[in-house]
């Protein structure tokens, strides 16, 4: 059986990282091993709005999420910036559970974010979370398990892979900062794009790699993956 060929990268963009996040944005990984990576983007892009809104942070995952990629680990989501004690973890059985909880966290106006793992929700059910994130005045991301080609009400749908990290500072031997490459695929205020970001340990969120050459991220033979945030279950 023919398998279907990767999507083609799109080159690193000259324009703006979009740090502020639209109301319902959805964010899907380039490969299965691009999963926690996936993840990571997503709590850090959420975190950022944490800052300045004490509000906590929803985590929402469905049985079957659990089982294929295990449970959140506090340190793991702690590297991405945000801390345990912001953190909301809703464990629900079936995706239309997970989907129902989310929405109605949104729109309650009692938390500054939400973040759903899920796999294929339908363009009705995003449609409902966009409209429940904007009556909240939070923000909602949807981490999806497959690829993201369906329709879909989010306004910036994202496709991330693992890169290897920088160098360190002071031990050539050690894995520097995480790095990733962040696929904008579709947008409502814009052509796609594409950005390499690393992790920034002093402020927990996500930063443009500096001295980039040529189209990306000069990796080293000696580079790791960048680091996960989630572990497998016991």
């Amino acid at each position: 059986m023919p398998v279907d060929p990767l999507p083609r990268p799109l080159p690193v963009a000259a324009t703006p990282y979009p740090e502020a996040c639209e109301p319902l944005e959805e964010v899907a990984a380039a490969r299965p091993a691009d999963a926690a990576t996936a993840l990571g983007f997503g709590l850090a892009r959420l975190a950022a709005g944490l800052k300045a809104d004490r509000r906590p942070l929803v985590l929402a995952t469905t049985g079957e999420w659990l089982r294929e990629r295990g449970r959140p680990f506090a340190r793991g989501l702690a590297a991405w910036g945000v801390a345990p004690d912001r953190l909301v973890w809703i464990r629900a059985e079936r995706e239309a559970e997970a989907l129902w909880a989310l929405e109605e966290c949104l729109k309650s106006g009692a938390v500054a974010a939400a973040l759903g793992c899920v796999a294929a929700p339908s363009f009705v059910a995003t449609r409902r979370l966009d409209f429940a994130a904007r009556a909240g005045a939070a923000v909602g991301l949807i981490l999806r398990a497959g690829g993201a080609d369906d329709l879909s009400a989010a306004r910036r749908r994202w496709r991330i892979a693992a890169q290897a990290s920088g160098e360190a500072a002071f031990d050539p031997l050690a894995p520097g900062a995480a790095r990733l490459r962040a696929e904008l695929v579709r947008r409502r205020d814009g052509p796609p794009a594409a950005w390499d970001l690393e992790l920034c340990d002093e402020t927990g969120g996500l930063r443009l790699v500096a001295g980039l050459a040529g189209h990306g991220v000069a990796t080293r033979a000696t580079g790791r993956v960048v680091a996960v945030a989630g572990e497998r279950a016991a």
